[in-house]
């Protein structure tokens, strides 16, 4: 994997060098290389040290209540089904982050390709996107949603 990162990363380089002039080409190259970590990688490049994030009070950890990482991407947009989210998840004492990708590309670009919806908010659930309000409304239905975040209980 490394050997095809590097030589993908190398190939966009050299192509960057060879245009100049605007900043243009500059900085689709950049995120040509987001991308191409990103797919590579299977998630976003960042994580929780960036500055966009916030996290939902849950009730205190105890081992009963281990769960699997829950993030909210959100776009800045659609505020009443991003509370309808939070209100959701905290009713099922379900810990989140929320990340806002309004302003990154990078981020924006992994959770619209891996959830195959341009609708945020967007939940992931241990890095597999279990989709949106209505997704999760469903899952939760089906039981679904707290044996994803908390396992077979």
């Amino acid at each position: 994997m490394l050997q095809g990162l590097t030589e993908k990363l190398r190939g966009i380089v050299h192509r960057g060098l060879q245009e100049t002039g605007n900043e243009g080409p500059v900085l689709k190259r950049v995120r040509e290389v987001a991308n191409t970590v990103n797919d590579l990688l299977g998630k976003p490049i960042h994580g929780a040290e960036s500055g966009g994030d916030t996290v939902a009070p849950a009730a205190a950890p105890s081992p009963a209540s281990l769960q699997a990482p829950v993030v909210v991407y959100f776009d800045g947009k659609d505020h009443r089904s991003m509370r309808k989210v939070e209100e959701l998840l905290r009713g099922r004492d379900i810990a989140f982050r929320v990340l806002d990708v309004a302003n990154d590309e990078a981020e924006r670009s992994w959770v619209v390709t891996a959830a195959k919806s341009e609708e945020f908010p967007i939940v992931v659930i241990a890095g597999t996107p279990a989709g949106g309000l209505q997704e999760l409304t469903q899952l939760d239905v089906q039981g679904e949603l707290k044996r994803r975040v908390f396992g077979a209980q």
